[in-house]
């Protein structure tokens, strides 16, 4: 009987909602237009861009309070925050004039005792107009990048293949900085895509978004590209604002200094991530350029083994002149980081190309 009762006294401890409680953790923040705070905006989250596609919540949706402030409580793990504002008509299908978010920052890590607050800005879902026909040449896909509704300059959108990797990086293909008048044109082969936009006012092309820069994601991603059609899109961006908490980020952080063969910090140096160890094709997320001190962070979505490597020019092929290097620290140049987590104290050593 005094084993039967302790049986169930585990089992109670178990199952209980507390236990269960102490599992979850906490996603929290504001909805802003603008940077004013909006009032009655559904906060979704989702465990992967799947169930974002689909419209399938994992958790939510919570409705902003007067202040645009809300709050959720989901269990551990990372999630995709998405929120959504209507004027009118069903609450799942977004019409033009409606607004939507979806966090720059994407994925969010919720951990237990380590809130994650984000801010989500609201950008005005613009009218579709149909595709064109381009005769039997190439397809793709053209628009205009626009900030509250005018043609935004220096934006460069990139169309990515899988969403599960957090949209970093620069992508299957990159267009160039828009001009003036905004707009970009991309040809692409048949196949399904997912394109957003940023503008970073460093003029960089790769690395993390600061405060200030610009971010845009396309409302009707999943993008299906059809052979010989042209799809006209307009693609809103918005600017970003400083997150509440570091925990908002999700950031999983490789960190470390470039060094030319004398062993001297080296400014203007970008350190990037590989997928693959042979570190041939386009790297995967690239950090900012380095300072005169050539440290550098490079953010990545989720953990994993990475090949670490440096350069100083970004785009195209490692070319003669210029710097490259592999970080020698391991031998087949991998690092290993846990989502959320931060490897440091890593030196990359960069010699010019002959």
């Amino acid at each position: 009987m005094k084993q039967y009762i302790c049986f169930a006294l585990l089992f109670l401890l178990i199952t209980s909602p507390i236990c269960a409680q102490a599992a979850a953790g906490k996603v929290g923040g504001k909805v802003v237009l603008q940077t004013k705070p909006v009032e009655g905006a559904f906060v979704y989250a989702y465990k992967d861009p799947a169930g974002l596609f689909a419209k399938l919540p994992d958790g939510g949706p919570v409705v902003t309070g007067p202040d645009g402030t809300f709050a959720m409580e989901l269990p551990r793990g990372k999630y995709y925050i998405a929120a959504k504002k209507k004027g009118a008509g069903l609450l799942e299908i977004l019409e033009p004039g409606d607004f939507y978010s979806f966090y720059g920052g994407n994925p969010v890590e919720v951990e237990p005792g380590r809130p994650a607050e984000v801010v989500l800005n609201l950008a005005v879902k613009p009218a579709s107009a149909p595709d064109t026909d381009t005769n039997g040449g190439r397809g793709g896909v053209e628009g205009v990048a626009t900030l509250d509704g005018e043609p935004l300059d220096g934006v460069v959108i990139n169309v990515y293949l899988d969403p599960n990797e957090g949209f970093r990086g620069m992508g299957y293909y990159m267009s160039p900085p828009t001009g003036v008048d905004g707009r970009f044109r991309l040809k692409m082969e048949e196949g399904t895509y997912y394109i957003v936009a940023r503008k970073r006012l460093s003029g960089n092309v790769a690395g993390p978004l600061q405060e200030g820069d610009y971010f845009g994601y396309l409302e009707t991603n999943p993008v299906v590209m059809k052979k010989g059609a042209l799809m006209h899109v307009t693609l809103p961006l918005v600017k970003k604002t400083s997150d509440v908490s570091a925990g908002g980020h999700g950031k999983t952080l490789v960190k470390g200094v470039i060094r030319d063969i004398n062993g001297a910090p080296v400014s203007g140096a970008y350190a990037c991530l590989y997928k693959e160890p042979e570190m041939l094709n386009r790297p995967a997320y690239v950090s900012k350029p380095t300072g005169p001190d050539g440290a550098f962070a490079v953010e990545a979505p989720v953990g994993g083994v990475y090949y670490l490597g440096a350069r100083d020019a970004i785009g195209g092929p490692v070319e003669p002149g210029q710097l490259w290097g592999r970080y020698n620290g391991t031998e087949d140049h991998a690092i290993k980081v846990e989502t959320g987590g931060t490897v440091e104290g890593l030196t990359v050593t960069v010699e010019k190309v002959e």
